[in-house]
């Protein structure tokens, strides 16, 4: 939460720069609105980001573990819109990864959830893809509708004498749509949601030393819907330097898998909930 706190700081002390900066680009207000959001879909931006992750594995209403917390992170995007084969084509690309502990509460074998606390490690990187068309409503509005694809893969390590490594991973197809809004000149400011599957679920056991008896072994979990939206903030300090605040929010479960015909085991359903805001510096071309 102290990192989440310093990321936090630092993105109003960038803001504000931002905005004192962009009063001295007097060529930012002698464009036209539409062509800041078109500008703004023709950029490359890196950001740090705190994500928290909300996981719960349960049987019926009965909750069986969980993992909590935040972790600070990196993400690289870059977007693109042009004219070439269809006006307002619209591609972006997103690949992120936070790292960090999360609070773990489970039980012993046979006893409640609570009995165990403990601190875990958790890796999670997400690949984001989408291709679309932007139709300008007006001068100051745009709605791209577009198609969503992508995968994620979160690496949780379990400590301590009963821990082992979990591997899990999907991946995702969806419809979404993206709407943006210029208010004034050189800002940008964007809603996106998307609806869609995962697909190819699954989760990877691996022994570890000290940790568990387990024989190692890959869970094929079931596809369930996935939920996505964001927010965003795009503010151009220059033509070609940008500014960006973002907050983005998903969704998904993983379903129960088959019993392991190795050891009667099997992965319980769970869902999973995430939170990442991110802030940094675009590149405008």
């Amino acid at each position: 939460m102290k990192r989440l706190i310093e990321i936090l700081l630092t993105a109003g002390v960038f803001c504000g720069a931002a905005v004192a900066s962009a009063h001295a680009a007097d060529d930012l207000a002698l464009r036209p609105t539409h062509s800041d959001i078109v500008r703004a879909n023709n950029q490359v931006s890196l950001n740090v980001s705190g994500s928290y992750l909300d996981y719960l594995e349960s049987s019926g209403s009965t909750p069986l573990d969980s993992e909590r917390g935040w972790q600070p992170g990196l993400s690289l995007s870059g977007s693109v819109m042009t004219d070439i084969g269809l006006s307002n084509l619209y591609l972006y690309g997103n690949l992120s990864w936070s790292k960090g502990n999360s609070d773990y509460v489970g039980s012993f074998i046979g006893g409640n959830y609570g009995d165990v606390r403990q601190r875990d490690n958790a890796e999670i990187y997400n690949e984001d893809f989408r291709i679309g068309k932007g139709f300008e409503v007006n001068d100051a509005l745009m709605l791209t509708p577009y198609l969503g694809l992508g995968a994620r893969q979160w690496r949780r390590d379990i400590t301590g004498a009963g821990g082992y490594r979990e591997d899990y991973s999907h991946g995702y197809v969806g419809g979404g749509l993206l709407a943006q809004y210029s208010p004034a000149p050189g800002w940008v400011l964007g809603v996106n949601g998307l609806v869609g599957s995962t697909f190819s679920a699954s989760m990877k056991t691996t022994a570890t030393a000290g940790g568990a008896a387990i024989t190692p072994q890959t869970y094929k979990l079931g596809n369930s819907a996935i939920y996505m939206v964001g927010a965003s903030v795009d503010r151009a300090i220059t033509d070609t330097v940008h500014a960006n605040i973002s907050v983005d929010y998903t969704n998904f479960n993983y379903g129960r898998s088959a019993v392991s015909p190795i050891d009667s085991t099997f992965e319980p359903d769970s869902r999973t909930s995430t939170v990442a805001l991110k802030v940094g510096l675009g590149f405008a071309f």
